[in-house]
C-alpha cells in the first residue's frame, strides 16, 4: 500500500482522530488562489490558438451549423463559460497530501508545530467510499499535475483513462468498466480514447462533444438561439450526464475533464510534490448529498471563512493510519519527549486505533 503524508496542526490532528472524520476543502480555497482556474486558462488559450479547428467542427454539424455558431460566438455559450458554469455548480473538494516524509519545507508551511500523519491511501479511500450515499458521488486519488500557462497544451502530460481510477459507491474503476463494455459491445471504435494521455487530444474530443451536444439539443427543440446561456449549459450537462452504452466515453470525458480541473496546478508549487484525494457530486442542482460547512482559516496577518465537507465514520482511520511524526518544534517544549510520545500513543488507542501505529519525533533538530 502506498504511503502519503499529511501535515497538520495539533488541533487538526486531535480533531481528525477524536471525531473520526476528515475534511475536504472546496478547491477554490486551497493554498493556491488559482487552483482550478489554471485549467480554465489553459483551455481558453487552446481555443484561441485553434480557432480554425473550432470553426471546422461547427461547420461539420448538419443543417444547424449557423445556429450553433450563433449560440457559441454571439450568445455567450462558448466552452470556457460552460466549464466555469459546471465548476461553479458542482463544487470540487480536495484533501491534500504529499509524498515527502518529514521535510522542513512541509513543516514550515503546514505543520504549524503539529503532526505529520502517514496515511495508507488505499485504506483511506476505501473508508471514504463506504460513506457514499448516491451513484452521483465520485472519488479519485492522483498526483497533482504541475503546469503553467506558458506551456503548450500538447506538452502537458495527464494520466490516461487506463491509469486513472475514478470510483463511485458501486464501482472501484468506472473508466475501466466502461472501456471494457465499449470494446465488447459497441459498433463504434471509441475505446481508444481511454488510452490517450495528451491533453490536446482530450480537448479536441471535448470540443467536438460540446458542439455536437449543442447541435443535438437544437435539433430536438430543447434550445434555440434565444435560450438563456445558463439554461443552455444546464441542458448540455443533463444530456451528457445521462449518456450510456455506446456513448459512455462522452460521459466519462466530462467526468475526467472535471477532475483534471482539480489536479492541474501551477508549477510554482512543484516543491510540494502534492497528491490529492478529490470528491465531487456530478450534479448541478443546489441540493447535494453532503452539506457544506464553514470554518475560519488563518493566513497571517489575516483570516477568512472557508467552505469544506466532512467524511465521518468509526472505521475511517482504522486501515489507513500508519504512523504519526511529531513536529521538530515540539522537541523544544518543556515536556519530556518520551512521555509525550507515550501520551500520543495512549490517545490514539483510546480513540479505537491500533497500538501498532508508530509515534515518533521528527528527525530534524531546530532552534526556537
Amino acid at each position: 500500500m502506498t504511503s502519503l503524508y499529511h501535515y497538520t496542526s495539533v488541533y487538526g490532528f486531535e480533531g481528525i482522530v477524536r471525531n473520526k472524520a476528515i475534511r475536504m476543502t472546496k478547491s477554490e480555497f486551497l493554498n493556491d488562489p488559482y487552483d482550478c482556474h489554471l485549467f480554465v486558462e489553459i483551455i481558453g488559450k487552446y481555443l484561441k490558438t485553434h480557432q480554425e479547428f473550432l470553426s471546422d467542427v461547427i461547420s461539420s454539424v448538419q443543417n444547424d451549423s449557423e445556429e450553433v455558431r450563433t449560440l457559441y460566438s454571439e450568445k455567450g455559450c462558448d466552452l470556457v463559460r460552460y466549464i466555469e458554469y459546471v465548476q461553479k455548480s458542482i463544487n470540487v473538494y480536495v484533501m491534500s497530501f504529499t509524498k515527502q516524509d518529514d521535510t522542513m519545507n512541509m513543516w514550515n508551511y503546514y505543520g504549524q508545530g503539529g503532526m505529520e500523519v502517514e496515511i495508507l491511501v488505499d485504506g483511506l479511500v476505501d473508508s471514504l467510499r463506504s460513506t457514499l450515499g448516491s451513484e452521483r458521488e465520485f472519488l479519485t486519488k492522483a498526483s497533482v499535475i504541475y503546469a503553467n500557462i506558458g506551456q503548450g497544451v500538447e506538452d502537458i502530460k495527464v494520466p490516461n483513462f487506463s491509469d486513472f481510477v475514478l470510483m463511485s459507491r458501486d464501482s472501484e474503476n468506472i473508466f475501466e468498466e466502461h472501456r471494457s463494455y465499449i470494446k465488447e459491445k459497441s459498433y463504434y471504435q471509441t475505446d481508444q480514447l481511454y488510452a490517450t494521455s495528451n491533453l490536446g487530444n482530450f480537448l479536441k474530443t471535448y470540443i467536438k462533444g460540446y458542439i455536437y451536444s449543442l447541435s443535438h439539443l437544437l435539433k430536438c427543440g430543447e434550445i434555440d438561439e434565444d435560450t438563456d446561456s445558463h439554461e443552455v449549459f444546464r441542458r448540455v450537462f443533463q444530456n451528457t450526464a445521462q449518456l450510456n452504452d455506446d456513448l459512455f466515453w462522452k460521459h466519462d470525458l466530462s467526468l475526467y475533464m472535471l477532475v483534471l480541473s482539480a489536479l492541474i496546478k501551477s508549477d510554482t508549487y512543484q516543491y510540494e510534490d502534492e497528491y490529492r484525494i478529490v470528491y465531487f457530486e456530478h450534479n448541478i442542482e443546489p441540493d447535494k448529498e453532503k452539506d457544506e460547512e464553514y470554518a475560519i482559516k488563518n493566513m497571517a496577518p489575516s483570516c477568512f471563512l472557508h467552505p469544506y465537507i466532512t467524511f465521518q465514520s468509526d472505521g475511517l482511520l482504522r486501515d489507513a493510519l500508519k504512523s504519526v511524526t511529531i513536529s521538530p518544534v515540539t522537541r523544544n517544549l518543556p515536556i519530556d519527549n518520551e512521555a509525550y510520545v507515550d501520551t500520543v500513543k495512549r490517545f490514539l488507542v483510546g480513540q479505537g486505533l491500533s497500538a501498532e501505529v508508530e509515534v515518533k519525533y521528527s528527525k530534524h533538530n531546530i532552534r526556537w
